[in-house]
């Protein structure tokens, strides 16, 4: 699996942003390593900043080289703490990666990504919460989909 190192989706989680960061900033920043599939801030449902975000490229070589250059650089007067998440888009079958501890391995040290984060600037960041509490398990939105979300839920508010 780690054979081809440079192809493949690679996604990576951005914390410890500052607030006033926002969607054009974190484009601008990491665009310059190669194409971009998608990127986002992390808002609350009142529209304020989680000061996390995530952006995914299309080729984990351009993941790599935006993880290596920009961890622990300062956005804003923040440190900016980054991870690479997912190696590939393998969310779409058996093994989901979020609701519940069973499949603990994802947690814990991934690979030599720099952990230095600890964890604890994750908290919150997997989905489960104030997001539709006792609601059924729907399908996992696709990142497009919740661009297209946020930019509704935006543009509604202007």
């Amino acid at each position: 699996q780690s054979g081809h190192y440079g192809r493949g989706i690679a996604k990576l989680l951005i914390s410890n942003l500052e607030y006033s960061v926002n969607d054009q900033d974190i484009r601008e920043l990491f665009a310059e390593f190669g194409p971009i599939r998608s990127y986002s801030v992390h808002y609350d449902r009142s529209g304020r900043s989680l000061g996390t975000a995530d952006v995914t490229y299309i080729n984990k070589s351009d993941a790599a080289r935006a993880l290596k250059t920009y961890n622990n650089v300062p956005l804003d007067g923040k440190p900016m703490i980054i991870e690479l998440v997912t190696d590939e888009p393998s969310s779409i079958g058996g093994s989901r990666n979020f609701g519940g501890n069973r499949n603990n391995s994802n947690n814990r040290s991934r690979g030599g990504s720099g952990n230095r984060g600890r964890g604890g600037s994750r908290r919150g960041s997997g989905g489960r919460g104030g997001r539709g509490g006792g609601r059924e398990q729907k399908k996992p939105m696709t990142a497009e989909e919740l661009d297209k979300q946020l930019d509704d839920y935006k543009s509604s508010k202007a």
